[in-house]
């Protein structure tokens, strides 16, 4: 198969009325032919334009030459083809890059989630919701898989008050305007729902069904969870302090700096009262819980200049704006 390499991301005018769907994918070979032919059923039944977008992510199975006689066939298909493994955050943000219509999906290629919950999702999105995501209640996954996730999505709601049981599915309908105004990198896309809500989205979830999987192998493991709760860090200092880092580091500078002068202040009164203090190794926790503790502010304050004179863009949506352009500031 000779090279091809699209450079450009214009195709016809974007927003027009219709669907898109993206569908990133790594070795999922199996599922490729039976995904096309529900999802094709689905999207012709709701008599709306539409187009399918394989991101294949650097498969190594075949994958992509089945989706080659796919979109051969078939004008609403579109590929995207990676030249190694770059991760879903990466083909998600390809794919929406290169989406027309002003309705997304995003959904796994295999087949856990299901085609024909479509036409659902779009019925709650149209009750006024900007990103819906699927809730996979009776999920047909491993134990050890269902207890990790589910301890992973109380945790991040409880972390990012975002109330969604289901955080990480990525079975999710957007709005455009969701997908233009957030930057998908790393991992962030499990968090995509808790980034639309900061600013300013409605989020919504309903429940679908979810297969077992009958195709392929899944591709992750433990580490998931670990790089999992290391983005959530990242998501709660993009969303919450990203103008305010000294909230953060000012509060545990205090908090370390507070117990470390209790520390060595109840070790002083000690020492009035003629007990030796100069072998005890609390003396020197307390002293480097004072050090730490100031330096945790200096951070703070140095992250605060550096939010301050690294502004790029406003931190804030506008979705209304009546002003004449001489009264806007």
């Amino acid at each position: 198969m000779e090279n091809e390499t699209i450079h450009s991301t214009d195709r016809e005018p974007r927003s027009s009325r219709g669907i898109s769907v993206v569908v990133p994918l790594f070795n999922e070979k199996g599922s490729l032919e039976e995904l096309h032919g529900r999802l094709s059923a689905v999207l012709t039944s709701l008599a709306q334009p539409y187009e399918i977008i394989f991101v294949d992510d650097g498969s190594t199975d075949g994958s992509l030459e089945m989706i080659e006689k796919i979109c051969s066939r078939d004008p609403h298909c579109r590929r995207i083809r990676f030249r190694r493994n770059f991760g879903k955050s990466a083909a998600l943000h390809a794919g929406f890059k290169r989406t027309q219509y002003d309705i997304v999906f995003s959904m796994d290629a295999d087949l856990q989630d299901v085609p024909e919950e479509l036409p659902r999702m779009l019925e709650k999105i149209d009750l006024g919701y900007d990103l819906i995501s699927s809730w996979k209640r009776n999920r047909q996954d491993p134990w050890t898989k269902l207890w990790a996730s589910r301890w992973f999505n109380w945790f991040t709601c409880m972390a990012t008050g975002v109330r969604i049981h289901d955080i990480n599915s990525g079975f999710k309908c957007y709005r455009r305007q969701v997908i233009e105004e957030i930057n998908v990198y790393g991992d962030m896309h499990r968090y995509i729902p808790v980034l639309a809500s900061y600013r300013g989205f409605n989020v919504g979830e309903i429940q679908v069904r979810h297969e077992r999987r009958r195709y392929g192998k899944s591709k992750y493991g433990p580490g998931r969870y670990l790089g999992g709760f290391f983005d959530l860090l990242t998501v709660i200092m993009l969303t919450r302090y990203n103008r305010k880092p000294l909230h953060v580091f000012g509060i545990l500078g205090i908090m370390l700096f507070t117990s470390g002068f209790l520390i060595d202040g109840y070790l002083s009164i000690g020492w009035m009262f003629q007990h030796w203090i100069g072998d005890r190794p609390l003396l020197m926790l307390g002293l480097l819980l004072m050090i730490v503790g100031v330096q945790f502010i200096f951070f703070g304050l140095i992250a605060e200049m550096i939010a301050f004179s690294s502004v790029d863009r406003d931190d804030y949506a506008i979705v209304l704006d009546t002003t004449s352009p001489s009264e806007k500031r």
